[in-house]
């Protein structure tokens, strides 16, 4: 799947943990790149993670 400069943006966000909306981690989550706990705390999964790396090569 190709990302949009966004969403590649909301990954980057997610992955160095800087805060990201509502919005944007509920997109992340659906997607499959991101799983949040229970405490809101937010993490991207491997796939998102070979995301973020397959962005900065």
């Amino acid at each position: 799947m190709s990302l949009t400069a966004e969403q590649r943006r909301i990954l980057e966000d997610i992955n160095a943990t800087r805060p990201v909306s509502d919005a944007a981690a509920n997109w992340a989550v659906k997607a499959g790149y991101a799983a949040q706990a229970e405490d809101g705390d937010i993490d991207l999964t491997q796939a998102g993670r070979q995301c973020v790396d397959s962005s900065t090569l």
